[in-house]
């Protein structure tokens, strides 16, 4: 049976959170619901249309997941545009976009347009987030539960999710700045659960799919004469990289990630001697914080889901060393 929530949008607003919701707020089960809800989207079956905004503007999505001889198979496609689609099975995703050569990766999950919290493990996060039982409302005629994610230090974005009472799928999740502002909004219209999926999806493995797209390891340890000194609690080191961004100038870069939001620093010479006011600049674009400054005669730039006030501690306790 497919059940429509279309309603909501032109009831309730899209980016506006009801407020009866947020009433007498607990802490005790909401781990556990959202447990059930990670469980729930990545075994069960079902078909989901939702709609992601952000600063960019409305992309509509119709998105199928289901099990199949007990690996997931997965497809995504965006309903207007470029009709781009992104398919899953087992751990490899295959993108294919009109005028662009189709390739596969691998990854245990879809991420494109999908909010990365629904993935994450609740027990790992629950040392840096809390998670907070917000009450019930509805999206549309379905009875929700809401769930806060924040971290303990405040020092990160906010997670609102609403959660379907009854078969644990997320129906709404909003993240928030420290304004409570939304940055991005993950809403569903429709969501349908039949058996047809299955053998819809299975049909997929029939398919042969694109060449997996191979990224060469690095060959030895990058040493770096910098170092960033201070992270939020969670953040660890991923990756380093090296990047040719001119013929004889170079960038070098670290991605940090906590599980569920990353960033990375650049460092390359700026050219400037001394500390130089003009080059410390600051935007955002969507979840996304770009901050630069220039520090001891380098360029460091903050690329990442923090807020400013982070971003800039982080970047101001880079350190310099002599090679």
């Amino acid at each position: 049976m497919k059940k429509s929530w279309l309603s909501a949008l032109l009831l309730a607003g899209y980016l506006s959170i009801p407020t009866q919701a947020l009433a007498q707020p607990q802490i005790g089960n909401a781990e556990a619901l959202l447990q059930k809800m990670g469980n729930t989207t990545q075994t069960a079956t079902y078909e989901l249309s939702f709609i992601n905004i952000n600063s960019q503007g409305i992309v509509p999505i119709r998105y199928r997941h289901a099990l199949v001889d007990g690996k997931p198979v997965a497809q995504l496609m965006q309903m207007d545009s470029t009709r781009r689609e992104i398919v899953q099975r087992g751990n490899e995703i295959s993108y294919f976009e009109p005028g662009l050569d189709a390739f596969s990766l691998r990854n245990e999950h879809i991420v494109d347009y999908l909010p990365a919290i629904i993935y994450q493990n609740f027990a790992e996060l629950a040392e840096y987030y809390n998670f907070i039982d917000a009450g019930r409302t509805h999206i549309g005629d379905i009875p929700s539960r809401v769930v806060r994610v924040l971290s303990k230090n405040n020092d990160r974005y906010e997670y609102v999710l609403f959660i379907d009472e009854e078969r644990y799928l997320p129906l709404r999740v909003d993240l928030l700045d420290k304004n409570n502002d939304v940055i991005e909004q993950f809403r569903v219209i429709t969501a349908n659960q039949n058996k047809e999926i299955i053998s819809e999806l299975d049909s997929l493995n029939k398919v042969n799919m694109p060449p997996l797209l191979l990224i060469p390891k690095a060959t030895q340890a990058l040493n770096y004469n910098w170092r960033v000194t201070t992270l939020p609690e969670g953040f660890k080191e991923v990756k380093r990289s090296n990047h040719q961004i001119a013929e004889n100038e170079f960038s070098q870069s670290i991605l940090y990630s906590d599980g569920l939001f990353d960033f990375s620093i650049y460092v390359n010479k700026s050219g400037q001697q001394l500390n130089s006011p003009e080059r410390d600049k600051a935007l955002r674009y969507g979840r996304n914080t770009i901050y630069t400054y220039d520090k001891d005669g380098n360029e460091i730039t903050f690329i990442g889901q923090l807020p400013f006030i982070t971003a800039q501690k982080i970047v101001n306790s880079v350190v310099f060393t002599k090679k």
